[in-house]
């Protein structure tokens, strides 16, 4: 093979044939330095030496394998394009319908525009933005006044036309820029949630609306009213009259314009009901009306054949009890509230006990309103002070729950021992369901005795004391009878009782405890009778 040679980076070279050295040598010395690049060599420097570039020479079947894989790698690039493409047309098919549309679940300002053009959201959300700014109005009431009526004009608030364009360009943008990746994200994100964007409005001005509702505050900055009792009318169904409570009320400005501007925010309109603070009084018409309750009642029942002049004597008494007021700790006198029982006092004569026989005397009667008067303050859980049993039974309350009275030698008393002030009211009046036989009715009102609390009276019989033997007696007045062999019985026979008498505190209907009140003694009564004092014979010897 004949030497040739063939330019390179270090000079020229001579190539020589296989069998002969490889190595090579260069034409000229050579050195490189940084600023010259490749220069001759100098003294005492080695040259650098580099494989000469040698032309290779193919074959008929090298050149042929050659292109076979040439035209293998372009059918495989050609095939993955076409598989590329194919890709890529699939997925445009997926954003195809929304091409000219808003992507699913895109709203603006809460109005639904997806599956809408760009005209369309844009006409849809102008007329909002028309409508929140033009027709929106607040009617700030209470109780059916209303105190004014705001709109966004009073509240300076305008929106921006330049805003809204922009907000409706990011709406549609979504899912419309970007990459064909970063869109089917778009895709994908908006089919799984909700994509809300939002307009804006121009800041209010404070001034107006801190004026409105200033004034509307300074109108509700009333103090409570306490309730109080009014009056006291024994003879009313209700005696007390009770002037209600009026709780006062306070508004926060602050309060009431956050509540303004979050209505107007969300473009809510219409009717606003101020809901003031109520301040409740410090004394309520249901505290009140606890201090006036009725704790207790006493009624006994008049027989059909009291005289009249008994039952006007009774009567009498309850006019002067009724509407006696008690302070805490005073003591209610029945000899002091009823006075003397006279006929310059509206009394009468009438039969009444006397050391246990029956004789006429004025106020004959009283004694049945002393025991009405007596069972009321019993069942009302005040405290007796002073009480005095009949000596004999009496036909219209139990025994042991009599009390009598006598001029100001036996008298009926009790005390205040509540906190509260005692009301007592006392009528006689029909009883129920009746016109011709009355009652004695005393009520006693004052602080409540508690919850479902209420009082109740039991008597026990000790003894029963059998009658002594009859009593005759000779009508030397010739009053009843007038001869020896004439019997007249001016009284029957009683027995004697000692009782023992109880008062029980109820809870519910329960019984939780119970006080001994008296031992009291009622005497028999014997027979009596009057026998004439003249003999027949007599009579008959002096004609």
């Amino acid at each position: 093979m004949q030497n040739r040679q063939f330019p390179g980076p270090y000079g020229r070279y001579q190539a020589q044939s296989a069998p002969e050295q490889r190595a090579f040598r260069p034409a000229a010395p050579v050195y490189y330095t940084e600023t010259g690049g490749w220069q001759g060599n100098q003294r005492g420097q080695s040259p650098v030496r580099r494989r000469p570039t040698q032309k290779v020479y193919l074959n008929r079947g090298q050149k042929r394998r050659l292109v076979l894989i040439l035209l293998i790698v372009c059918a495989l690039a050609a095939g993955g394009y076409l598989l590329y493409r194919q890709q890529q047309r699939v997925k445009y098919r997926e954003l195809l319908p929304y091409e000219d549309v808003y992507l699913p679940n895109v709203s603006v300002d809460g109005i639904a525009l997806g599956g809408k053009t760009r005209q369309e959201g844009q006409a849809l959300v102008m007329a909002a933005v028309q409508q929140r700014q033009n027709s929106w109005s607040l009617n700030l009431n209470y109780e059916g006044h209303t105190f004014i009526t705001l709109n966004q004009a009073l509240l300076g608030i305008t929106t921006d036309l330049n805003e809204v364009q922009r907000v409706l360009k990011e709406a549609f943008d979504f899912g419309h820029s970007g990459t064909m990746a970063e869109r089917l994200q778009d895709l994908q994100t908006a089919n799984e949630t909700e994509q809300a964007f939002f307009t804006s409005q121009s800041d209010m001005t404070d001034e107006y609306l801190d004026s409105a509702v200033g004034q509307i505050a300074a109108y509700f900055e009333k103090p409570a009213v306490n309730a109080y009792l009014a009056g006291f009318d024994p003879d009313a169904e209700d005696p007390f009259t009770i002037v209600e409570d009026i709780p006062g009320t306070h508004l926060d400005p602050a309060v009431l314009k956050r509540q303004v501007l979050a209505m107007a925010a969300r473009g809510e309109g219409g009717d606003f009901e101020i809901q003031p603070e109520l301040i409740p009084a410090s004394v309520t018409a249901s505290a009140i009306r606890s201090t006036v309750t009725l704790r207790g009642e006493g009624v006994t029942k008049i027989a059909t054949t009291s005289p009249e002049g008994r039952n006007s004597n009774i009567a009498q008494s309850m006019n002067y009890i009724n509407g006696c007021m008690l302070r805490p700790g005073e003591t209610f006198s029945f000899n002091k509230v009823v006075g003397e029982r006279t006929e310059s006092r509206g009394f009468v004569e009438a039969i009444e006990y006397v050391y246990g026989a029956e004789v006429p005397g004025v106020g004959g009667g009283v004694c049945q309103a002393s025991t009405t008067v007596y069972l009321a303050a019993l069942l009302s859980g005040l405290e007796v002070v002073e009480r005095n049993p009949h000596s004999m039974k009496v036909s219209y309350t139990e025994l042991g729950q009599d009390a009598t009275v006598s001029g100001n030698r036996l008298d009926l008393k009790f005390r205040n021992n509540t906190n509260g002030v005692l009301y007592i009211t006392a009528h006689m009046t029909y009883q129920p369901k009746t016109t011709k036989r009355y009652q004695c009715v005393v009520r006693i009102y004052g602080p409540s005795l508690g919850e479902h609390v209420n009082y109740a009276l039991r008597s026990e019989t000790l003894d029963v004391l059998m009658p002594d033997e009859p009593v005759i007696k000779t009508d030397t007045e010739g009053l009843y009878v007038t001869y020896d062999d004439e019997m007249y019985q001016y009284q029957t026979a009683r027995d004697g009782y000692i009782i023992s008498t109880y008062l029980q505190r109820l809870e519910n209907s329960e019984v939780v405890s119970e006080q001994k009140l008296s031992t009291d003694t009622y005497k028999s009564v014997p027979d009596a009778f009057y026998v004439g004092a003249k003999s027949r014979d007599e009579e008959y010897e002096q004609y």
